[in-house]
C-alpha cells in the first residue's frame, strides 16, 4: 500500500492521565506533523478522553475494539483499565485519582473507521503479536524504551514471531543513538529513524540562583536512590541540603523546581533516552549518576558525574565531593550548570525536534 502526507496516522496511545514522558512525546510528535502538512492523531480508547496534565490542543481519535484486542492479545482482563494497568505495571507507578480520572470517562466510543491507507504507530511494549493487530495496514513501532523491545517474549529458539519482522511494519522510529544501535543489531534488516527529543528553553532554562537543594525522581531505580540517600544522611553529608522529589508535577512545576536545585540525581536504568536528567542540565542543574544507556550522549564529564551503572558507593562517594566541593565554592558548580544548559537546549533543541520529525516521516512514507 503506498502511502502519503494525506494519509491518516493514529499514534495508540492509553488512557492514562497523570504526568508520564513517553505520552507526552507522542502528542508532540502529532503537533508536529499536522504542523508540517500531515494528517495524525493520538488514537485513545475512551470516547472523550485527552491529557489534561499539560497544555494541549492536540488532535484526538477514539478506536475502542483496538484496545480490547491489545488487551485479549496482552492476557488483560477485558474492561476499561486494562491498558492503564498494563502501563502501571510497566512503569511501576501508581498515583492516587488515576482510578477517578477513568472512571469519569464516559463508558462509550466514537470510533473511527479505518481505511486502506491508515498507518497505525504502536508503542513498543506489546510484545511479538502487535502485528496481528489491524492486519490489513501499514505499522510503524515508535519504540521510547528500546530495552523494553523484548516485553512479552519468551525464550523458545524455534519462535521468531516479531512484529520488527513483519512486512506490514514500514519503520520503527527510536530517540537516540544508543537506540538505534540496539535496534540495528537486533533487526539489520530493518528501517530505523532516530528522532530528537526537544527541550522547551521556555520553560527549562538556566537559573543561577541556586540553593542547596537536590532533585530526583523518586520512582526511577528506588533501591538504589534509598542506598545513596541513606549512605550520606548517616555519613553527615546532607545536613544542610534539602531533597526535591520531582513527582507528580506538571511541566511548569518541574522546570521551576528544577532551576532552584544544584544538584540533580540520575538513576535512570536502560533508558531509550532518559528526559529527566536531560530536563536538569537544561535548568543548570549539575547532574550525578547513571546515564542508563540512552543519555551517554549528553552525560558529558565537562559538566556532570557519570557514574557506573549500579554502582552504589561510587555514586555515594561522588555525590559527597562534590557537595564537600560546592559548600566550600559553588562558582565553578554554576559555570558546569551553565555549560550543560547550553549543550542540552543546542543540541535538543525544539527546532531540531521538529526536523528530525519531519524529516523521519518525509522520508518513511517516500
Amino acid at each position: 500500500m503506498k502511502h502519503n502526507q494525506e494519509s491518516r496516522i493514529f499514534f495508540v496511545c492509553g488512557d492514562l492521565n497523570t504526568p508520564t514522558g513517553g505520552i507526552k512525546q507522542i502528542y508532540r510528535q502529532v503537533d508536529v506533523l499536522n504542523n508540517n502538512g500531515f494528517n495524525a492523531f493520538v488514537l485513545h480508547r475512551w470516547f472523550g478522553f485527552r491529557c489534561t496534565w499539560f497544555k494541549n490542543e492536540t488532535k484526538i481519535a477514539y478506536y475502542f475494539p483496538l484496545f480490547e484486542s491489545i488487551d485479549r492479545l496482552l492476557g488483560i482482563k477485558s474492561n476499561q483499565k486494562g491498558f492503564l494497568n498494563l502501563l502501571l505495571k510497566i512503569k511501576k507507578i501508581y498515583t492516587k485519582g488515576i482510578k477517578e480520572n477513568v472512571l469519569k470517562i464516559k463508558n462509550k466510543s466514537k470510533n473511527i473507521s479505518i481505511k486502506q491507507d491508515d498507518i497505525f504507530v504502536f508503542p513498543e511494549v506489546f510484545g511479538p503479536n502487535v502485528a496481528d493487530l489491524i492486519l490489513n495496514n501499514s505499522k510503524i513501532i515508535y519504540n521510547q524504551g528500546a530495552y523494553q523491545t523484548f516485553f512479552h517474549y519468551g525464550l523458545d529458539l524455534k519462535n521468531k514471531k516479531s512484529p520488527y519482522l513483519n512486512e506490514k511494519l514500514i519503520a520503527t522510529i527510536v530517540n537516540s543513538e544508543n537506540a538505534k544501535e540496539y535496534m540495528n543489531y537486533a533487526f539489520p534488516k530493518m528501517k530505523v529513524n532516530r528522532v530528537r527529543y526537544g527541550i522547551d528553553a521556555k520553560n527549562f532554562c538556566f537559573n543561577e540562583n541556586k540553593k542547596r537543594k537536590i532533585a530526583f525522581m523518586p520512582r526511577r531505580l528506588r533501591p538504589d536512590l534509598l542506598q545513596v540517600i541513606n549512605i550520606l544522611k548517616f555519613r553527615g553529608v546532607l545536613e544542610n541540603w534539602e531533597l526535591i522529589e520531582i513527582h507528580n508535577m506538571n511541566e511548569i512545576e518541574v522546570a521551576n523546581n528544577l532551576k532552584n536545585c544544584a544538584f540533580f540525581l540520575s538513576f535512570s536504568i536502560n533508558e531509550g533516552f532518559g528526559m529527566p536528567p536531560a530536563e536538569a542540565m537544561a535548568c543548570g542543574c549539575v547532574v550525578v549518576g547513571y546515564a542508563g544507556k540512552g543519555g551517554k550522549e549528553f552525560f558529558k564529564e565537562d559538566f556532570c558525574y557519570p557514574i557506573e551503572d549500579r554502582d552504589v558507593i561510587a555514586f555515594a562517594k561522588t555525590l559527597e565531593k562534590v557537595i564537600k566541593e560546592y559548600e566550600f565554592d559553588d562558582k565553578p558548580f554554576l559555570e558546569k550548570g551553565k555549560k550543560a544548559s547550553e549543550f542540552i537546549l543546542s543540541e535538543y533543541s525544539m527546532e531540531m525536534e521538529q526536523k528530525t520529525i519531519v524529516d523521519s516521516w518525509r522520508e518513511i512514507l517516500n
